[in-house]
């Protein structure tokens, strides 16, 4: 019975580690940003909401020294396990777990910020080596409502139906 308790202690006090760490993730991303967003947010050294290429480099060499207890260049499988849980923790369902991709043994910088570099390449759209906040909303949020009267398609200006116009060629609608 005393061991029963003793799980159920632990059980509890791992989802209140982990539903803080949902509330961590969840504080630190503006506003009209996916929560994604918070994998390079956390990179912005100077807070000024844009993330360079070099304050997201640094903090990644940072993170990585901090990861690789033995200082050894290499993370091995137990300091592979560690940053995965300390991501899990804070970061909850948006953690991105490092993975050894060659299959050797160690996951070194390249592998470590394989994913952080992946997200800034495509948030970057305007490939200036920044990432601003405009550019984390992403295509599917939206910047600001669309200005002027809607046009409604398919009708003519009096309101009375149109014609669909067809491919010649085909006699198919466009």
């Amino acid at each position: 019975m005393v061991r029963m308790s003793a799980l159920s202690a632990a059980g509890l006090a791992a989802l209140i580690v982990a539903a803080a760490g949902l509330a961590n993730a969840a504080q630190r991303v503006p506003a009209g940003l996916p929560a994604s967003a918070a994998l390079l947010l956390r990179y912005d050294a100077n807070h000024d909401g844009v993330i360079t290429r070099e304050e997201m480099d640094a903090g990644l060499k940072a993170d990585f020294a901090a990861a690789d207890t033995n200082g050894d260049g290499c993370l091995d499988p137990e300091e592979v396990r560690l940053e995965n849980q300390r991501r899990l923790t804070r970061d909850g369902a948006e953690a991105s777990p490092l993975v050894d991709w060659n299959l050797d043994g160690c996951v070194d910088p390249r592998e470590f910020g394989n994913t952080v570099h992946s997200y800034f390449e495509l948030a970057d759209k305007t490939h200036d080596g920044k990432v601003s906040q405009l550019e984390l909303r992403g295509p599917s949020m939206p910047i600001a409502p669309p200005s002027g009267a809607p046009t409604r398609t398919g009708m003519a200006k009096d309101g009375s139906t149109t014609q669909t116009p067809s491919n010649p060629y085909t006699g198919l609608p466009y």
